[in-house]
């Protein structure tokens, strides 16, 4: 029932952000279109069917064209990008911290201090240098490690991926020294080095084991953060995707149909992580 109705509240919340634009139109003429706004949100429902009839009109080619099954190629490669730099950040991350936590404590606030430092640097520069790397490697040696933007029906991965995933891994891996440092002070550790297991044995076995749930509800935040990215990243290397796309072609349907595809597979992703993670705490308490 919690599923169901978290499901419900969040597609009821996307129906609603659908028709903003006009509220906001309207606010920035100092209007008040309260009745445009509720008719542009039964427009939208029922112009979701019949699904497979839904038009927009495609603002570069000029002419109107079905929304479906040609979104569904610019929706399937943000989400690839996405979900390969969230998992890039996670793998990235987690494997920063355990070589941390077994350093000296003075060798881990550095690093926590560079950190804070890094999380400021803009994902703009970071595209940007990535690109210029690409070129001037080029240039030395005449090897074209990577396409710097995409043409035609052309796709890049790597360095997209590579470029979306550094601030999030950054930020992952502050949080995660956080949480990982959190659980050194437990009473379990303490057992632990007390029996005269080894610290890296308590790191990985005992520590990891309980800080990953907090590093896994974490990372909901770090998406988000990821999704404000995207939209630079598809410009940037003019990346055939869907933040890319719906930003030539505003259309309360079109943007729907975008938020949904994301929404659904990381509602699914997150609910199952949590029923899993907060089942097996249950099954742990009971025995």
């Amino acid at each position: 029932m919690k599923f169901l109705t978290n499901f419900f509240i969040a597609i009821a919340g996307i129906v609603l952000a659908g028709s903003l634009p006009i509220l906001v139109r309207g606010w920035v003429e100092g209007e008040w279109r309260g009745r445009l706004y509720v008719e542009s949100i039964r427009e939208t429902l029922e112009g979701l069917w019949p699904i497979g009839e839904i038009a927009f009109l495609n603002y570069r080619a000029g002419q109107e064209m079905p929304l479906f099954p040609n979104i569904f190629a610019y929706i399937v490669y943000s989400l690839e990008i996405l979900f390969l730099a969230l998992l890039v950040a996670l793998i990235a991350s987690l494997t920063l911290t355990i070589v941390t936590m077994l350093l000296s404590d003075s060798i881990r606030e550095r690093v926590k201090m560079m950190l804070y430092f890094l999380e400021s640097v803009p994902d703009l520069l970071i595209i940007m240098l990535a690109q210029l790397s690409v070129i001037f490697f080029f240039k030395e040696t005449g090897v074209l490690i990577s396409k710097i933007a995409v043409a035609g029906e052309d796709q890049i991965y790597w360095l997209p991926v590579l470029c979306l995933a550094v601030l999030p891994t950054i930020q992952l891996y502050r949080l995660s020294m956080l949480t990982f440092q959190e659980e050194e002070r437990q009473m379990y550790v303490e057992l632990a080095r007390a029996l005269g297991f080894s610290k890296v044995y308590i790191v990985l076995i005992h520590m990891f084991r309980n800080a990953i749930i907090s590093v896994f509800f974490q990372s909901k935040r770090t998406m988000w953060f990821m999704l404000s990215n995207l939209f630079v990243l598809e410009l940037m290397f003019n990346l055939p995707g869907i933040m890319l796309f719906l930003s030539g072609n505003m259309h309360p349907l079109g943007f729907l149909v975008t938020i949904f595809s994301f929404f659904l597979p990381m509602f699914i992703l997150y609910s199952l992580g949590e029923w899993f993670f907060v089942s097996r705490r249950h099954n742990k308490a009971v025995i």
